[in-house]
């Protein structure tokens, strides 16, 4: 028998060794398993059977002043997709990419929105049309780690204010520092209204636990948990009129610009329309990327909220605010006056007045409001100086934004000497510039709304509070009334002055030269101004600014018609009816007296013409 064969003990003891080293590291590696360890294996069995669901609250409606619902939500199909089942089943992402007809780099981006997560349902398609909810629950048996979840969707009955109540959507990265309280992909206000509120509109959150199987199927609710329900958000109570509302929409049709009405005892906003526009509606639903480029390039620019983002010369609705200027710093008194020949010369350029025969002598304040002199306002200007004028007139509601409670307002343009030598050259400007701005023209830009604003003061006889378009916030048991908007802002002008100007001004509807005389209504006392702003691109804009009634002003307004050449033409008829509708006036019977006021204002003029044709001669 040979050496191999024969038995060796040493070897036997070897092995002996190896089998106890690997029972050793065995029981060792059970024990860290069930014993160490085990409570961490415990949390990732939860996790693998367990999901966490949130449960969108329903977001609060808004509502008009009188409870009339404006904003409403309904239930449409969210598409929620797991990324783990994904991963796992890369055939259930070429089913939805088949489905969906969204490209894989954007199904990719939606489902790795959330960083670190693979458990967590993430939302893919929001408005789920029903033909394609039917055909994924058709194939859910073989898609787990697919779920559709009911989430509210905003619906308006009257079809109104499109820019100012806003619209929601999906939280994007780049928006979350505006969103402090909410996560990438949650739904939330992203214009008008529904961003300015959406903390309160939002409400929270509630969360569902649900149990799921190896392969991500849901089985039911998860044994043990109870669900956290939701709590809705805050309903707001708007200071909009319905009715009022309703009417400034129709009566601005097929027009470019603007209204806006105001309460000026409160700031209450009761109508505010800017057009074009577009349908509440449009982002409603998810808006492709062609229709979206369809509204940026639309010529009649309907994304823009022209009420308090556009901005125009104001033409001599600016003169009250110029007068209240000269009469405040003491340059001029009620007795100054000027000759008015149709303009006025300065240097080698003829300044001319609105009126070519022009308004002839001693024309003193209260003409220059009622009939709109320019000559008035060029000297005025000039003796007021570019410093008084910009101390005064930024008094008034200009050059700063109002502080309503939209995004994106504008703070429009009111000239300064700084702003001139940065613009021209230090002391390189002419009066020539002092002369343009003082009856509107020029650098100086105002808003529809800051116009509005204006009148509310000088309705009030010298001072404003914020405008605003949420009246209340109301919650399942009480209404809040927002402190934000209860403060007056004094402008420092001598009530005297201020009682000058709101007479002037009660002039140009009922005076006998006035620019809006043919629109008097014997049963209202408007005080009100027209006026015209050169527009380099094509016809004048019309304005009008207005308050009433006279001894206890209910409502304030700026009307601004793009392209509408004369603003007692065009923006004062739009206010008048404003106004009637608001203070319950039945328009027929104006209608009736109208015919007899417009033939007793033109037999006026002919016999004004005839007069001055004999001096004339």
């Amino acid at each position: 028998m040979n050496g191999d064969s024969r038995f060796n003990p040493a070897r036997l003891v070897h092995i002996g060794i190896l089998f106890t080293i690997l029972f050793i590291v065995l029981i060792v590696r059970l024990y860290r398993l069930q014993v160490v360890q085990a409570e961490i294996y415990l949390r990732h069995s939860e996790t693998n059977r367990a999901r966490v669901i949130e449960i969108p609250p329903l977001r609060g409606l808004m509502y008009d002043r009188n409870g009339k619902l404006l904003v409403d939500n309904f239930p449409s199909y969210t598409l929620f997709v797991t990324p783990w089942t994904i991963d796992n089943d890369p055939s259930i992402r070429d089913t939805l990419l088949k489905l969906t007809g969204i490209d894989n780099d954007e199904f990719e981006k939606r489902l790795r929105r959330i960083r670190n997560n693979r458990y967590t349902p993430v939302r893919i398609l929001r408005d789920v049309p029903f033909a394609l909810y039917a055909a994924i629950e058709e194939r859910r048996v073989h898609m787990p780690g697919v779920s559709f979840q009911m989430e509210p969707k905003r619906s308006y009955p009257f079809h109104i204010a499109p820019h100012s109540l806003g619209h929601i959507g999906e939280l994007k990265e780049r928006d979350l520092a505006q969103y402090p309280k909410q996560k990438e992909g949650d739904i939330v206000g992203l214009r008008g209204l529904e961003k300015t509120w959406n903390d309160e509109l939002t409400g929270l959150r509630g969360i569902k636990y649900i149990e799921v199987d190896a392969v991500g199927r849901i089985i039911g609710p998860l044994v043990g948990t109870n669900p956290v329900l939701p709590q809705p958000g805050n309903d707001l109570i708007l200071s909009i009129d319905l009715q009022l509302q309703l009417l400034a929409e129709e009566l601005l049709k097929g027009k470019a610009g603007a209204v806006v009405c105001i309460e000026p005892a409160t700031g209450d906003v009761l109508a505010i329309v800017s057009k074009p526009d577009y349908p509440p509606e449009t982002f409603a639903n998810v808006l492709s990327r062609d229709d979206w480029q369809k509204l940026q390039e639309d010529p009649g620019k309907p994304l823009l909220h022209r009420a308090v983002q556009g901005v125009y010369p104001p033409g001599s609705i600016f003169k009250m605010a110029m007068l209240s200027a000269g009469l405040e710093s003491g340059v001029i008194d009620t007795n100054w006056s000027v000759t008015c020949v149709g303009g006025t010369q300065l240097g080698r350029r003829w300044f001319k007045c609105w009126k070519k025969s022009g308004h002839g002598k001693d024309v003193i304040h209260n003409l220059a409001i009622e009939s709109s002199c320019d000559v008035y306002f060029y000297l005025l200007g000039s003796k007021l100086g570019i410093d008084r004028y910009y101390d005064l007139i930024s008094r008034f509601p200009f050059d700063r934004r109002t502080g309503i409670d939209l995004v994106h307002e504008s703070a429009g343009l009111l000239p300064s000497r700084a702003y001139l030598d940065k613009k021209y050259g230090r002391n390189n400007w002419s009066e020539g510039i002092i002369y343009n701005i003082s009856i509107g023209q020029g650098e100086t830009l105002v808003t529809p709304l800051q116009s509005a604003v204006y009148a509310s003061a000088l309705a009030n006889g010298g001072w404003w509070i914020k405008p605003h378009i949420v009246k209340e916030l109301k919650n399942e048991t009480e209404l809040i009334k927002p402190e934000r908007f209860s403060d007056r802002i004094q402008m420092g002008f001598n009530p005297e002055v201020m009682t000058i100007v709101r007479d002037d001004m009660l002039r140009v509807t009922e005076g006998k030269y006035g620019t809006a005389g043919w629109l008097f209504d014997p049963r209202v006392h408007v005080a009100g101004k027209t006026g015209t702003a050169q527009n380099p691109h094509g016809e004048d804009h019309a304005l009008f600014v207005a308050f009433a009634p006279f001894d206890d002003p209910q409502i304030a307004l700026a009307v601004v018609i793009e392209h509408g050449k004369h603003g007692s033409t065009s923006a004062a008829p739009i206010a008048y009816k404003l106004i009637r509708q608001y203070l319950g006036l039945d328009e027929h019977t104006w209608r009736v007296y109208r015919s007899k006021v417009l033939t007793e204002i033109a037999n006026r003029r002919a016999a004004e013409e005839s007069n001055e044709e004999e001096v004339q001669e």
